[in-house]
């Protein structure tokens, strides 16, 4: 039930926005009554937060379904070009990505799991570099430069918000994935060519880090804790 709700709230925020977008609506779709919808959110702000935190969940799984099969994506340049397709290849995260305030509105800012999504995608970033650095993956220490998180949160989020940008060409979505993470790869990465034996060791590390924060991000949606 609250899968088929989160469903029916996911496509109507796409299609008219956060702020044009009702509980009347969402409940419409499904197929269920407003109290229903009320029975797991306790307010439309949670409710598309939980929009939100189920997305980042999917692409969390879709991410770690990668790097068991090949250690390599745990590689920064290759992560970040992932996951820069995964959000272009999602409207909704897209418009988070791209700033569409006319799709989310205060939906970021104003909910708890919107909150929960953007500490906890910050925070498992910073771990996340931490063992790139202590694998021999990442050029500089991220705890001797506070400054790392921010340089690399500019170098993506610019490949983000130059989207539809005049003057930018014409290049296609994977061409655009390419040339941020060939700017990754030479701005944070060491020149040399990790070995297998290394590219291992980071992906087992990630991956318990990528399997506790899916655990995290299922606790925060509704039957989670259950």
């Amino acid at each position: 039930m609250a899968a088929r709700i989160l469903d029916a709230a996911e496509a109507l925020v796409v299609r008219f926005g956060y702020r044009r977008t009702t509980v009347d609506d969402v409940a419409r779709r499904a197929g269920v009554g407003k109290g229903t919808v009320y029975l797991y959110w306790p307010s439309k702000l949670e409710l598309f937060g939980s929009v939100l935190t189920r997305e980042s969940a999917q692409m969390l799984a879709e991410q770690l379904a990668m790097v068991k099969a090949d250690p390599g994506e745990v590689r920064l340049h290759r992560s970040m070009r992932c996951t820069f397709l995964q959000i272009m290849r999602r409207p909704l995260s897209k418009a988070f990505a791209t700033r569409d305030y006319d799709v989310l509105g205060e939906l970021m800012t104003a909910s708890q799991s919107g909150v929960r999504f953007v500490t906890g995608k910050i925070e498992t970033t910073a771990r996340y570099l931490a063992v790139l650095y202590k694998h021999g993956l990442l050029a500089d220490d991220p705890a001797a430069d506070p400054a790392l998180l921010y340089r690399l949160s500019a170098a993506v989020t610019g490949a983000f918000l130059l989207e539809g940008v005049p003057g930018m060409g014409d290049l296609g979505l994977e061409d655009k994935a390419d040339a941020l993470a060939t700017t990754l790869r030479r701005a944070f990465e060491p020149a040399a060519e990790p070995t297998p034996r290394t590219l291992r060791g980071a992906a087992s590390e990630l991956t318990e880090l990528y399997e506790q924060w899916a655990v995290e991000l299922a606790k925060a949606l509704p039957g989670g804790d259950t």
